[in-house]
């Protein structure tokens, strides 16, 4: 595909989320490379990215896959987010920073809603990110395991959806759907598919390429510069390459930009090349897509190195000026705590692709308990983060889990 036509045609984020061994490498594969699987891993293989997640069978990274749609003018740009609780940070991370605009959740029909299921629908919900429902493996599954599946997540939605209804997708309805609005229509949309024998994936593939972008990418494009980092390599001959998601602005071949934090500061950075998502050679790289670029320090004393240019740092345009900080204020509701929350607890703060520890060195009352609300002064324990006003933070420690929005920002 020419860079050309990459640049006209639209492209849609979809993450998927799900517990382990529902199938959401799989389906992506199916998807994606239009196969069925074999049952034993086949098509799973094709999109895994490490040697341990080949063996496994588990995913313990962030992937992106892109299938670029002729029928549709569309790409679809598939997030694999991992499902095992000992990624959960990693899932948090990508769901956070890789500006999604749908969610798909997969449920395996033979395995019922899990603990980790229930994790990812609150998530989703803090987020606010719309959704939609799969249940997969229904060549597995017999009809009594089928119907509880089916009765749980009613269950789940019903309590804390109460209003939502969930609607069986099928090839009668699918027109009914064909202009989806999750903010207006009350609608979770649920498909039942399986990858080895195709059943209902011609009706999932029709709904995803039919589905509208939230995100205001045009909007986005001419604000400052703002990429995420996810990865980081050193390519030889190249130098280092940074992989990751363009949330808002434009990023040209010959830019100077500032990288950070690295210990504290930004460091000032010439951009030597960029790939897009196809592994195309491009001039320019926009917000709402995915992509790569060759960075080089043009500060002397600053050698960038795969050792100190870590996943979760941003890229900012040169003219920023706001870069670190160590204390921040922020509104916040805890959504649950066993006890109360006092001064000096210390819970794991994500915004954005900030995810660190942070000491509550301030508090408007002397308790907080479930369902309280209050003004909150945080401070990061290792480092100072790019932190900007009105972003949503989650913070977590154990069974603990809060929400809330930077109000103020203390240097």
């Amino acid at each position: 595909m020419s860079e050309d036509s990459v640049k006209k045609i639209d492209e849609i984020r979809i993450g998927v989320l799900g517990n382990v061994d529902s199938g959401k490498t799989t389906l992506i594969s199916v998807i994606s490379n239009n196969i069925l699987d074999n049952g034993r891993g086949l098509a799973r293989k094709k999109v895994l990215k490490h040697n341990h997640e080949q063996e496994t069978g588990r995913t313990s990274s962030i992937t992106h896959t892109y299938h670029y749609s002729k029928d549709d003018n569309r790409i679809v740009s598939f997030i694999d987010l991992a499902g095992h609780e000992k990624y959960y940070k990693t899932t948090v991370f990508g769901a956070n920073c890789c500006s999604l605009d749908y969610i798909m959740l997969l449920v395996g029909a033979n395995m019922g809603v899990s603990l980790m299921t229930r994790e990812h629908f609150l998530l989703i919900l803090i987020l606010k990110l719309p959704f939609i429902i799969v249940v997969t493996k229904m060549d597995l599954a017999p009809e009594n395991v089928l119907e509880n599946t089916i009765a749980d997540i009613k269950l789940l939605i019903s309590k804390y959806k109460p209003n939502y209804e969930l609607l069986e997708m099928c090839s009668d309805n699918l027109h009914s759907l064909k202009n989806f609005n999750p903010t207006i229509d009350n609608k979770v949309p649920i498909f039942k598919i399986s990858n080895t024998n195709a059943f209902n994936l011609d009706i999932l593939k029709q709904f995803l390429y039919s589905l509208n972008i939230y995100n205001p990418w045009l909007k986005l494009r001419s604000e400052s510069l703002y990429f995420t980092i996810e990865d980081v390599y050193t390519v030889n001959g190249t130098g280092l390459v940074i992989t990751g998601t363009q949330t808002s602005g434009i990023i040209k071949k010959g830019n100077k930009v500032m990288l950070g934090p690295i210990n504290g500061n930004f460091v000032e950075c010439l951009v030597k090349s960029i790939h897009n998502n196809f592994k195309e050679l491009v001039e320019q790289l926009d917000a709402g897509c995915s992509g790569c670029f060759c960075v080089k320090s043009l500060e002397k004393k600053v050698h960038l190195k795969r050792d100190n240019v870590k996943r979760g740092m941003v890229v900012v345009s040169k003219d920023c000026n706001n870069f670190t900080y160590k204390t921040f204020e922020a509104k916040i509701k805890i959504l649950h705590h066993p006890t109360t929350i006092k001064k000096n607890y210390e819970p794991i703060v994500h915004c954005g692709s900030i995810r660190q520890t942070a000491k509550i060195v301030d508090i408007e009352q002397d308790l907080l308990r479930t369902g309280d609300q209050s003004i909150v002064k945080f401070e990061f324990k290792s480092r100072p983060e790019f932190i900007q006003l009105n972003k949503q933070i989650m913070f977590r420690e154990g069974k603990t889990k809060g929400i809330g929005v930077v109000t103020k920002l203390v240097k």
